[in-house]
């Protein structure tokens, strides 16, 4: 594997632990404090990966969390664990690419628990397929534009309204190291999460006037299951993955979920327009 390429996967941001890989920290103990009580938080991509994690952890922390995905039977599924865990959840099947689904999506959210007071804008897709820019194919960098970029702009289209009508409101999205820097053979992705991050810089400089806080947590090798299709595509080992971090491990898809509820939190009120690095310091050097 070419080095361009090594660095490539190092970005993608997903992947699921197998045996042999560096070992991670113990979790840390969850806060005691329920930092979320009585607020409603609209998430997408809850089906999985980091998504997953922040709508679990954030109905541990007392939000209500109404969240959407594609696939509606994990969603079901993940609203069912969180309800039975004593969480408040609530699954919608939605696609962020498509505006009617975002619109019904957003307004089905007002009209079950009365307003939107945190917005994580999460849902994401990695390239297909590991290929020079020339050989890309169109089909791939609009579906991925779709999703990333066209998805993330759509929500805070449809979010933003209803925090203007309230006076007030939080928005996180997940870019990726891939905003910050330029990673060979993955075009369409690192093009879409540039994208996230200009828009998230964008739209904080126009609402911040108006009391809606907008910031994005940029994440490079997260252990969700897009690492792992990554892996396998560029033919790397976990242990090869960890290498190319300071930190020599793979992030934890929980400890993803703690920045973006500190992002989200009062704790985080001066912190205004940032791409937040939360990759183990690959941003560093």
């Amino acid at each position: 594997m070419s080095a361009p390429s090594r660095r490539s996967v190092l970005a993608t941001g997903a992947g699921v632990l197998g045996a042999g890989m560096v070992s991670t920290p113990a979790a840390a103990a969850a806060p005691s404090e329920r930092r979320f009580d009585g607020k409603t938080v609209l998430l997408t991509g809850g089906t999985s990966g980091i998504g997953k994690a922040t709508a679990y952890a954030l109905a541990r922390e007392g939000a209500r969390v109404f969240f959407c995905g594609r696939r509606a039977a994990l969603g079901r599924r993940n609203e069912q664990e969180i309800r039975a865990s004593g969480g408040e959840a609530t699954f919608h099947r939605a696609d962020v690419g498509i505006e009617s689904e975002v619109s019904a999506f957003v307004a089905a959210c007002v009209r079950r628990y009365g307003r939107i007071d945190i917005a994580v804008n999460n849902a994401g897709i990695e390239t297909p397929r590991a290929a020079p820019l020339h050989e890309q194919p169109a089909e791939d960098f609009d579906a991925v534009w779709r999703t990333n970029a066209r998805g993330v702009f759509l929500c805070m289209k449809h979010e933003l309204p209803h925090m203007l009508r309230r006076g007030r409101g939080v928005i996180v999205n997940t870019a990726s190291i891939s905003a910050e820097v330029g990673f060979a053979t993955i075009a369409p992705y690192n093009a879409s999460k540039h994208a996230v991050a200009s828009l998230t810089k964008v739209a904080a400089l126009e609402y911040a006037a108006r009391n809606i806080r907008i910031n994005a947590v940029a994440p490079g090798a997260v252990d969700t299951p897009m690492l792992e299709r990554a892996a396998k595509a560029f033919g790397m080992t976990y242990e090869q993955i960890a290498e190319g971090y300071p930190v020599k491990r793979i992030i934890r898809a929980e400890e993803m979920a703690r920045v973006i509820m500190w992002l989200a939190s009062d704790e985080a009120g001066a912190v205004v327009g940032t791409d937040l690095d939360a990759s183990g310091g690959y941003l560093t050097g």
